[in-house]
């Protein structure tokens, strides 16, 4: 292996010996990924030379190479020129686990109701203050898509409201908050529970979008703000018509 090639270094790993073997080799391979800038589509050695260089047989390097699949860091190619290459986890990488754990923990519409509120609010905030003109007219041609097809197929409005929703997160600058609500945007609507929305709640929702956008466009916090929390909360009541539906817990997303 030459030093220029991107690999060169990896095999002088240091892996902290109080985790288990497979779990040394991933978290490495990820700082290696990082410090070093591997970029998506980057190929790792494959897996005899990857052996050798790290020293551990090839049962712990595969449940290495599995645990960086499922964080998303490497794709697993197959065919001729496959093999394990790297990528960018995407906050939908989380869905799954987290959509596992609120399973688990019997998680309801309330809760996701009470997390909204706490956290759309303040993306709406840090959105307007940072507000570009893409950005704003990336919301706008959201909220006239949405507007123009208020009685097309129910899936088509729902994933309109999430790209709205999802935009906004992104627009915010916090990759932590982004993540978060990128991951769960799939039972953020209440869609997975049975929640339906007619024709004039989808005219309803634009028009709350149509609100939020106006704030974030015109650099007003405190507004995006009040607007975004006014809509969640309207939501809120619109869910709460059925009680049963609120005190369910959640399902798999589609």
């Amino acid at each position: 292996m030459t030093e220029n090639s991107p690999m060169h270094g990896f095999e002088q790993l240091r892996r902290p010996r109080s985790l288990k073997m497979s779990e040394q080799i991933a978290r490495q391979t990820v700082d290696f990924i990082i410090n070093n800038g591997l970029k998506p589509g980057t190929r790792l050695p494959v897996e005899s030379e990857l052996g050798k260089m790290l020293g551990v047989g090839r049962n712990t390097l595969r449940e290495a190479m599995r645990l960086l699949e499922a964080w998303g860091v490497i794709e697993i190619r197959q065919g001729r020129n496959g093999g394990a290459v790297v990528r960018h986890p995407a906050p939908s990488d989380l869905r799954g686990p987290l959509t596992v754990q609120l399973l688990f923990d019997g998680a309801t519409l309330e809760d996701v109701l009470a997390i909204r509120l706490m956290l759309e609010p303040e993306m709406a905030y840090l959105a307007a203050q940072k507000v570009s003109e893409g950005d704003a007219d990336e919301l706008d041609a959201s909220v006239e898509r949405m507007r123009s097809d208020t009685t097309g197929p129910h899936e088509v409005f729902v994933q309109e409201n999430r790209v709205f929703h999802a935009a906004i997160a992104t627009q915010s600058g916090n990759i932590v908050l982004r993540s978060v609500i990128e991951s769960i945007e799939a039972v953020f609507d209440g869609t997975t529970q049975g929640i339906s929305y007619k024709d004039r709640r989808r005219a309803s929702v634009a028009d709350a979008h149509a609100r939020i956008a106006k704030a974030i466009r015109d650099g007003n916090p405190a507004q995006a703000r009040d607007e975004m929390r006014a809509h969640i909360e309207e939501a809120g009541d619109y869910w709460s018509k059925n009680r049963d539906l609120m005190e369910k817990r959640l399902n798999w997303p589609e």
